[in-house]
C-alpha cells in the first residue's frame, strides 16, 4: 500500500497543506501557525490570563517548548507574562491589545481554512468527519 493511501500519510499531507496555507496568511501578522494556536487558546479563555502550565497541557508540549513560543510572542509585543504575588512559582500569560487585535483579525482566516478543509463534504458528512476525528484523537491520547 503506498504512503498516500495510509491514514497517517494522508493526515500528514493534509496537516502540511493546512499549516502551509495558514503560515502564508499569518505572515502578514509576523507570526506562525503554532504561535497563532497559542494566541487563540489564550484569546478564547474565559479569563484575562492563562497559566503557562495550562498551555503546556493543552498543547501536550514540554515546558521549554511552550515557554519558547511565549518568549517569541512577548518579543513581538503580542503577550506578556507575569508572576502572581500569591504564588511566585507560577507564570501567567495574557494578551496585549496588539495580541487581541491579531486574534480578531485572524479569526476569519481560520474559519475560511476550516471551510476549505470540509468543502467537499455535505452537512451529514461534516458531522461524521468531526465525530470520527474526535474518536481518533481520543484513541491516540
Amino acid at each position: 500500500m503506498n504512503d498516500d493511501v495510509r491514514c497517517a500519510g494522508l493526515m500528514k499531507r493534509i496537516n502540511e497543506k493546512m499549516e502551509k496555507g495558514a503560515n502564508e496568511k499569518l505572515r502578514s501578522h509576523g507570526i506562525t501557525f503554532a504561535q497563532m494556536q497559542m494566541l487563540m487558546e489564550i484569546y478564547q479563555t474565559d479569563s484575562d490570563s492563562v497559566p503557562l502550565k495550562k498551555l503546556e497541557k493543552h498543547f501536550e508540549v514540554a515546558q521549554s517548548t511552550a515557554a519558547g513560543v511565549i518568549v517569541r510572542l512577548e518579543r513581538k509585543g503580542l503577550v506578556e507574562g507575569f508572576v502572581p504575588k500569591e504564588d511566585r512559582r507560577l507564570k501567567y500569560i495574557r494578551l496585549t491589545e496588539a495580541g487581541k487585535e491579531v486574534c480578531r483579525a485572524s479569526e476569519q482566516d481560520l474559519e475560511v481554512g476550516e471551510q476549505i478543509l470540509v468543502a467537499g463534504l455535505n452537512e451529514e458528512e461534516r458531522k461524521e468527519f468531526y465525530r470520527l476525528l474526535l474518536k481518533v484523537n481520543d484513541a491516540i491520547r
